[in-house]
């Protein structure tokens, strides 16, 4: 593990995630055979079950605001 200056003298080590949040959860309920379906093709990418249906919501997003303009 690499030390700060600070750190190494015993300093407050310095917190890595952002103070507000840029995102904005969303809750996505699922059969369990649609968990399932999810978990595999995360998995297969090499992904988190979010990651993936946060790649599958914005797709779908991206194309319907094409068929919109």
């Amino acid at each position: 593990m690499v030390k700060t200056a600070k750190a190494a003298k015993g300093g407050k080590r310095g917190n890595a995630v952002q103070d507000e949040k840029a995102a904005r959860p969303v809750r996505l309920d699922l059969s369990a055979d649609d968990h399932v379906r999810l978990e595999r093709c995360a998995r297969e990418r090499g992904l988190s079950k979010a990651s993936y249906a946060r790649q599958a919501v914005l797709e779908r997003i991206r194309a319907d605001e094409g068929r919109n303009s």
